[in-house]
């Protein structure tokens, strides 16, 4: 049986930053030692506004990551394993990053008779020449806006 307690937190992390704080410095603590001396357990929280790296940004993977966490959490955990927030801001919402290639081509057929420009879908989705069934991937960013992953332009342009 496992002697652990591992809670994966979700929210949007621009309008929950106070009561992540809170939870970081004084509920989560208190909760790793009540565990521990009381249970015998390991609490442990995985809060992915730390655990994003770039690479996986510009690969688009954030909300595979997130997933496999949240898979990680209820495996390992014998009890509760997910805490959401819910506020006033819908948060990250993606773009996929795999689509069906007839899926993609019926949506560009609907966005063209709807006179909408759909040159960017080809830029951004290319067909993988070798799933079947046959699907486009989102490409990375770097590969469209070079210096995504350059440091030195990012800094010097934040205002």
């Amino acid at each position: 049986m496992s002697k652990l307690v591992r809670v994966f937190t979700s929210s949007t992390f621009t309008d929950t930053t106070l009561e992540r704080n809170a939870l970081m410095e004084d509920v989560y603590p208190a909760l790793k030692m009540y565990c521990r001396e009381t249970h015998g357990l390991d609490f442990q929280v995985v809060d992915m506004r730390w655990g994003v790296r770039d690479e996986a940004t510009d690969d688009h993977m954030t909300t595979n990551l997130c997933i496999n966490e949240i898979h990680n959490c209820q495996k390992l955990s014998m009890g509760p394993n997910f805490v959401v927030f819910l506020c006033q801001k819908y948060g990250y919402r993606p773009l996929p990053s795999e689509i069906f290639a007839n899926e993609f081509e019926l949506l560009k057929r609907t966005l063209k008779e709807q006179s909408e420009n759909i040159q960017i879908l080809d830029i951004w989705y290319l067909e993988d020449l070798n799933s079947v069934p046959s699907q486009v991937i989102l490409q990375p960013i770097s590969s469209i806006l070079i210096n995504f992953n350059n440091k030195v332009c990012v800094s010097f342009f934040a205002f």
